[in-house]
């Protein structure tokens, strides 16, 4: 009978019974406790490979290989981690504080994406202990981030940034948490080329008053078209801010812990059902005022 599982064995892994409709690409193992960046390894959860370029640097491209990094895995990235091979998963194990960390410390892209069709799941990302440019950067199209989590501190002043070739890109399910005065931006679109961007499901919490969003959690200078961004919250400063050109549909997002009228900015985007408010025991009120005649 035909199933979805398949057996597989690795050269130098371990005898497998897989799940075929996730993928058919090879199986990467990273944990900076046990592991060595060295020949035999990676192959095997009890041999892994200590950090995650490395396990990129093995993996093959357009095979769906998945990268799995394990709990309590810790980087501290002083050069970027390039992700230069197009259509892997990279996805951290583990829950809460738990899941894999990595702290950026240098002025760089902690993590770069430059390679379509790759998916990030479930890291942890710690205030970073050196200024730095992001967190992760998208380069290239059809990029998915989803399940992140990022603690913003005074070095973070963009966690994840987009740059003209990050076409259909989805981010999901992310939270931020604002530790400390200096974010500008949770996510910042860079390039007017940027297209059919998604947006959703995420929570941007800035903090306090003190330490809140400076510019926007989901900031745009530029033109960008044909975006979608859903279903968000945030809290404190401004939420979502876009360009006069910026086009697509803001829909669903909550804004709250801002001034009145200036916690979202659509640009020429079309606006159904965005909620705001400043005050406690008072009902939000709808964002634009202005209702389509």
């Amino acid at each position: 009978m035909k199933t979805a599982l398949f057996s597989r064995k690795q050269s130098g892994g371990v005898f497998s019974i897989e799940d075929q409709t996730l993928s058919t690409g090879d199986r990467w193992f990273v944990d900076s406790n046990t592991g060595t960046d060295g020949a035999g390894y990676g192959q095997n959860p009890d041999k892994p490979v200590a950090t995650l370029d490395y396990a990129i640097g093995l993996a093959t491209t357009n095979k769906g290989d998945i990268i799995f990094v394990m709990p309590g895995h810790t980087e501290t990235l002083t050069s970027k981690v390039d992700v230069d091979k197009a259509d892997i998963n990279i996805i951290g194990l583990g829950n809460g504080n738990h899941r894999p960390q990595f702290t950026v410390n240098a002025n760089i892209d902690g993590i770069d994406v430059g390679a379509a069709n790759v998916r990030i799941t479930n890291l942890y990302f710690n205030e970073g202990t050196n200024a730095n440019t992001s967190r992760i950067n998208i380069g290239a199209a059809f990029c998915i981030i989803e399940d992140c989590h990022f603690d913003c501190g005074a070095n973070d002043l963009e966690s994840i940034t987009i740059e003209d070739e990050g076409d259909d890109c989805t981010i999901r399910s992310c939270t931020w948490r604002v530790t400390a005065d200096g974010p500008d931006a949770a996510i910042e679109i860079e390039h007017a080329d940027t297209v059919r961007l998604i947006i959703e499901d995420c929570f941007f919490d800035g903090g306090s008053d003190a330490n809140g969003w400076d510019v926007g959690a989901i900031n745009s200078g530029v033109a960008h078209t044909l975006c979608l961004i859903r279903r968000n919250v945030s809290l404190y400063g401004p939420g979502i801010i876009f360009s006069a050109g910026a086009t697509g549909i803001i829909a669903l997002n909550i804004l709250g812990e801002g001034t009145l009228a200036s916690m979202l900015d659509p640009g020429s985007c079309m606006c159904f059902e965005n909620y705001e408010a400043d005050a406690v025991d008072q009902s939000a009120r709808l964002i634009p005022t202005v209702v389509a005649s």
